[in-house]
C-alpha cells in the first residue's frame, strides 16, 4: 500500500495495472485524510487486466457539492442527454421500490468512427450506493458508492465498471479485435467523461 500511494502522490493522473492482481479501490478502506490528498491532485483510476485485456476500471473523483446533490445528479436518468455527452437517448420503463430500470442509446465514437449502443439498465438505489444491472444478463455490471468528507459539505465518488466487450458492435467491434490495446481508451475514456460530467452538473450553484 505505502509503495501505491508514493507513486500516487508523484503524479496528478494515476493509473495502475495489475495482473492477477485486483486490489478494489473500496476496499482500501483509505481514511479521509488520504483520499482528500489523493484527489486533490487529481483522479484516481485502478485497471485490472487479465491475459493482456482489460477486466474492471475502478475510477474516483473528487466532487465540491454535498453528497444529496451528487446523489440527484446521478439519479436524474431521463436528464443524461442534457449534461453527458455521446447520450442520445435515457427513459424510465419501470419504477419499483428502490429499483429503477431505463432504456438508454449512447454514441460511442473513436478515430472518426462511431457506434450507438441501446440497453436497458437496472439501477438498484441504496443510498449512499447505487448498484448498476446488465438486464439481459442479469449480472451486475458496476456500481457507485459515495464517501461524505469535510463534514458532508464534499463526496469523494467511486464509480466500479465490469468489463463487457458485448457493447461494441460493427466496424468498432473489428477495431478492436485487430488492436487490442485500443480498448483502454474505448472503455476508459467514457468513464472519465460521464464522471466529469456528474461533478461538473453537481458543483454549479
Amino acid at each position: 500500500m505505502k509503495k501505491m500511494l508514493a507513486i500516487i502522490l508523484t503524479v496528478s493522473f494515476f493509473m495502475l495495472i495489475e495482473n492477477n492482481t485486483y486490489a478494489n479501490l473500496l476496499e482500501q478502506k483509505l481514511d479521509e485524510s488520504t483520499l482528500k490528498e489523493l484527489l486533490n491532485r487529481g483522479e484516481l483510476i485502478h485497471l485490472e487486466e487479465e491475459n493482456g485485456k482489460l477486466k474492471h476500471i475502478d475510477y474516483a473523483i473528487l466532487i465540491d457539492a454535498p453528497l444529496d446533490k451528487v446523489w440527484h445528479v446521478i439519479t436524474d436518468f431521463e436528464n443524461y442527454p442534457d449534461f453527458i455527452p455521446g447520450q442520445k437517448a435515457c427513459k424510465i420503463i419501470n419504477k419499483q421500490g428502490n429499483e429503477t430500470i431505463v432504456e438508454s442509446a449512447v454514441e460511442f465514437k473513436f478515430m472518426g468512427v462511431g457506434s450507438t449502443v441501446n440497453y436497458t439498465t437496472k439501477y438498484i438505489l441504496n443510498k449512499p450506493e447505487l448498484i448498476i444491472f446488465d438486464t439481459k444478463k442479469n449480472r451486475e455490471i458496476g456500481r457507485y458508492k459515495f464517501i461524505p468528507i469535510d463534514e458532508g459539505k464534499r463526496v469523494v465518488l467511486f464509480r466500479t465498471k465490469e468489463v463487457d466487450r458485448d457493447n461494441f458492435t460493427g466496424v468498432v467491434k473489428i477495431l478492436i479485435n485487430k488492436k487490442p490495446e485500443i480498448e483502454f481508451s474505448l472503455y476508459l475514456s467514457p468513464l472519465r467523461i460521464n464522471m466529469k460530467a456528474i461533478k461538473e452538473r453537481a458543483e454549479q450553484s
